[in-house]
């Protein structure tokens, strides 16, 4: 796929990437560097994700608004997807290609649901 449906994004340390809120329209998944999320009430820490690691699913699954409040640690660096990006290259490929990118997302959208729920099963809490 090529960068059109995958476009890269750098952001600075600091930087608001989204806001509790917002409508859900982007899909993150970070190439380097860190991001904080922040959650209801008094914005909360909830996670830190880094490399590898992907938020904002909520845009994929839903036409939503923001849970959380995402803001980077470090400079950062994220491969994105819309919504409708994803529309289209399931559009364009194969009847496998749903199911499976449902499933996939659905279960990285479970995963940060307990991490929400279960604060001990974050690994990487609050480095403070």
């Amino acid at each position: 796929m090529s960068e059109a449906y995958f476009p890269v994004q750098s952001y600075k340390a600091g930087d608001v990437l989204f806001s509790r809120g917002e409508q859900a329209n982007t899909f993150f998944m970070i190439e380097s560097g860190e991001v904080d999320l922040f959650v209801p009430p008094a914005n909360t820490f909830l996670v830190r994700l880094g490399p590898g690691e992907a938020f904002g699913e909520q845009a994929i699954l839903t036409s939503g608004v923001r849970g959380a409040t995402a803001i980077a640690v470090t400079d950062l660096i994220c491969v994105q997807m819309t919504a409708e990006s994803l529309q289209e290259i399931v559009q364009s490929q194969t009847s496998l290609i749903r199911p499976v990118l449902e499933a996939l997302f659905l279960q990285l959208y479970l995963n940060n649901s307990i991490r929400s729920a279960i604060p001990e099963l974050n690994l990487r809490r609050d480095p403070t």
